[in-house]
């Protein structure tokens, strides 16, 4: 499943000033003291923004690809395991006691290992995911940070942690608009973590 977390994204923008509160400014008094620095608020709807976009949607595409792959892969390790079950099993009376014994346990060993694996599999479409939206973000940031700037904003705030905003806070589809025009696909790389452990492995022995 495609999903993405909520978070509240601190806009790094200078502090402006309303044109009614420069206006203030250059009467020097109480009322003009009390409205300078007034928070100017915005909201995005980041988990929309990235969903409805069409790296997003290229980016599911390949994942929901990409969890086949990885739901293939553990059926065909679980299979394996099955047939070798049963070739144990048809040759038990032409073996020595010891030997089957040996490969019985290596069996247990491996059917204790089939969650693990299955969260691996899972971890590594997560990873895969987590990768891509990063690209994503990287060419978000800078665009909604330009907004932010143009619009005067402080504070800069995801929907999910707002009770109400007004319609004209909202930048999600100004935001969602250029990042479109900059970004249409994002390539998924998948993350192999058995293979990752392998290499770390080999370097680390070779540092030894």
């Amino acid at each position: 499943m495609f999903t993405h977390s909520k978070s509240v994204i601190a806009a790094a923008g200078l502090a402006l000033f309303s044109a009614g509160v420069l206006a203030a400014q250059a009467i020097p008094g109480a009322d003009a003291q009390s409205n300078r620095g007034a928070p100017v608020i915005l909201t995005i709807d980041q988990a929309r923004l990235i969903a409805t976009s069409k790296a997003g949607s290229n980016v599911a595409e390949q994942l929901a690809s990409l969890q086949e792959g990885a739901a293939s892969e553990y059926e065909a390790e679980y299979q394996k395991f099955v047939s070798d079950v049963q070739s144990l099993q048809t040759r038990k009376t032409s073996m020595a006691e010891d030997a089957f014994n040996e490969e019985a346990r290596k069996l247990a060993a491996r059917e204790q290992n089939m969650p693990v694996l299955r969260q691996m599999k899972a971890k590594e479409v997560s990873l895969s995911e987590q990768q891509a939206l990063n690209e994503i973000l990287v060419e978000m940031r800078p665009i909604v940070q330009d907004i932010v700037d143009k619009r005067g904003a402080t504070l800069l705030l995801d929907v999910s942690d707002v009770l109400y905003a007004s319609t004209d806070t909202d930048i999600t589809e100004e935001a969602l608009r250029r990042l479109d025009a900059k970004l249409t696909e994002v390539k998924v790389e998948k993350v192999d973590l058995r293979k990752a452990a392998e290499e770390a492995a080999a370097r680390r022995q070779q540092q030894n």
